[in-house]
Parts: C-alpha cells; structure tokens; sequence
C-alpha cells in the first residue's frame, strides 16, 4: 500500500531540522503549504499505518508515507512552537502548575492512544518529544519507538527501544511494553520538568510527589492502570 514514491514527490526540501535523524522542512508545489519530511531506519509501520488512517488529536497528522529498502519516508504536518526540552533549557524547572497542566494534556493523548482499537504506546514520552504551541497545546511527536500492544501476555519485548532516563524497565528487557509503559515516562517527565530529577530537595506538593512515585513503580502492575486514572490524579492537584 505504501510502496508508491509518488506522493511523496509532490513535497521539496527547503531547509534541514536535523540532518543525523533525516528531518527536513518541505513544501508542497502546488499548495505551497509547509509540512515535515522523516526518513527513519527504525520504525513500526503498523503504527503509521494506523495514525494515517486514524489520528489522533494533538499528534502530528500524517500525509503520505512511503516504504522502501527497510526505510520509511513520511510527510507530517508540522507544528509550531518550541519543544518542552527547549523551555527547560532556556528557562530552567518549569513551575509545578504549568508542568501539571502540561501533563493533564498529555494523559488525554495518551488515553486516545491506548484505548483505539490497537492500543499504541510510544515509548519515547521525553521533553524533545513534546512541542509547546504558542496557545498553550502539548503535542506529542515522534512515534519512532511506537509499537502498536497486540498480546497482553507478551513476556518480553522484541526489539528494545526507548530513552535512557525516561524509557521503563520492561524497555529493556524486564518484560514487555504495555500502557503502563508510557505511564511510567510521564512520572520522570515530571521529574525532569520540575527540576525534581536534579534536586531531591526540590520543594513540591507532597501529592505530586506521590503521583510520580506511582508512575515510577517497578511493577507496572503498581502504576496507573490508565491515562484517565493519572489524569484524574493529577486534576485534583
């Protein structure tokens, strides 16, 4: 289905995002509207096939995409604004109601993700991967690591991916990524967006304390169950 290089020759590169990850700006030659060109050498393309077919809200939206020699070409919309990671890095610790509010929204993304008829996970939530819109939206981005949850009985992964720092154990082969997967990466992304991650002493309401040490649960039995449950925890800061 995804064979067909024709679609994407509609789209020229006008400017290079990341030359190591392949990410170009491209624009349309009839539309002249401005889009995202991925190459990637790792990818599901079950996931994109699903997210093409089916969006989700607040993800970038797929165009086209294009699959040849173990290599996936995709054209995404692209999303104006500046990546959380970005804001640390100029800001510092971002203050516990904007993280708070900032991981409400990504609960509700995730929640759409894994509650589709083929659950996804993402298995990258880190602050390079969330983009902060000028409206105050999270985007959730990058669905490299993404893997669509098919047998709940699965006793390892098959191919380990994910982020030193934010990435689950059973990422690593302590078992088998599920959506308590993408839970746990929420519990060090407020780590890390707070400042918690870098300063034990860090002053925080003892409740979203105890938020993150349930998303950080070893067991991913131990965690949220859900996205909602986190985000209704999470609500009642």
């Amino acid at each position: 289905m995804f064979d067909n290089a024709l679609p994407i020759s509609y789209y020229k590169v006008i400017a290079e995002l990341n030359h190591k990850h392949q990410i170009y700006i491209v624009q349309h030659i009839e539309s002249k509207k401005i889009y995202i060109k991925k190459v990637m050498p790792v990818y599901n393309l079950a996931v994109f096939e699903q997210l093409f077919k089916h969006p989700v809200k607040n993800t970038p939206r797929i165009y086209a995409i294009y699959e040849h020699n173990n290599t996936l070409t995709t054209i995404e919309e692209y999303i104006s604004g500046d990546s959380l990671q970005e804001v640390i890095d100029i800001c510092g610790k971002i203050p516990e109601r904007d993280t708070v509010n900032y991981a409400i929204q990504l609960c509700s993304i995730l929640s759409e993700l894994h509650t589709q008829i083929t659950p996804i996970i993402h298995r990258d939530i880190k602050p390079s991967n969330i983009i902060l819109t000028e409206d105050g939206r999270i985007i959730l981005i990058d669905f490299n690591a993404a893997k669509q949850f098919l047998n709940a009985n699965k006793t390892r992964d098959t191919r380990l991916l994910g982020t030193e720092g934010f990435a689950a154990p059973e990422q690593f082969g302590f078992g088998s990524s599920s959506c308590q997967t993408d839970i746990y990466a929420v519990g060090n992304l407020l780590k890390e967006l707070t400042g918690l991650a870098d300063d034990s002493s860090l002053k925080l309401s003892p409740k979203l304390i105890t938020i993150i040490n349930r998303c950080l649960e070893l067991n991913p039995k131990d965690r949220y169950v859900t996205a909602v449950q986190l985000k209704l925890a999470l609500e009642r800061l």
